[in-house]
């Protein structure tokens, strides 16, 4: 999808503890073991560190697997501000889905969970939260260059349980993406679309 869809020079690379059955035109790195104990996603933290300069570069753009591109992702991540993320409206939240960042940019929020791996989620007032609520917890205050899911071209939501999304032009009930999309966000509840004759797009995630 990248080298259908992105127009800038780039690596591929993918963290992962089982390379069996991955082009070899992907960069395969091991999983790392800071925080591989830790509950969810909370073990992504560590992709924040400055440190991380020597594996990233200095920019890279941090996607979730489950993505879907239905069109050229160039014009939104060639951009020049250290941290952009994309911003889900309905809920007001930053998303950790897509985040196009300078190395380092959010070191303070992995310094701050890694100083305080048990109480810093707890300050997100979740019970179980992920490193998205961190991040956001991290962000609160401050100003963040964002992407807008309608002007920007993302389309979100396509599990059973999102038809009150309809209305927005995204959700189960509604096989056509809007016009413009560029990004199809999909969640573990939403991974039945890539197999649902219904949409014409899971075809671009090969």
């Amino acid at each position: 999808m990248l080298e259908r869809r992105l127009g800038l020079p780039h690596r591929l690379l993918c963290l992962t503890d089982d390379t069996q059955g991955i082009d070899p035109r992907v960069e395969c790195l091991p999983l790392p073991t800071e925080f591989a104990d830790t509950f969810r996603c909370r073990r992504r933290m560590w992709q924040w560190s400055r440190d991380r300069a020597s594996l990233f570069g200095p920019r890279f753009l941090a996607t979730d697997l489950d993505l879907v591109l239905t069109d050229d992702i160039t014009p939104i991540v060639d951009r020049p501000e250290p941290l952009v993320m994309l911003r889900i409206g309905y809920a007001n939240t930053l998303s950790g889905s897509f985040i196009l960042s300078d190395t380092g940019a959010l070191h303070g929020a992995y310094a701050a969970y890694a100083a305080d791996p048990v109480g810093f989620p707890k300050r997100t007032g979740l019970q179980n939260a992920s490193d998205q609520a961190m991040l956001n917890l991290w962000l609160r205050g401050q100003k963040v260059a964002e992407w807008n899911e309608r002007r920007d071209g993302f389309a979100v939501f396509f599990g059973a349980g999102y038809e009150r999304f309809a209305h927005l032009g995204v959700g189960p009930t509604r096989p056509q993406l809007p016009k413009g999309t560029r990004v199809v966000v999909l969640g573990s509840d939403d991974l039945g679309a890539l197999t649902d004759p219904r949409y014409s797009w899971r075809t671009e995630w090969r």
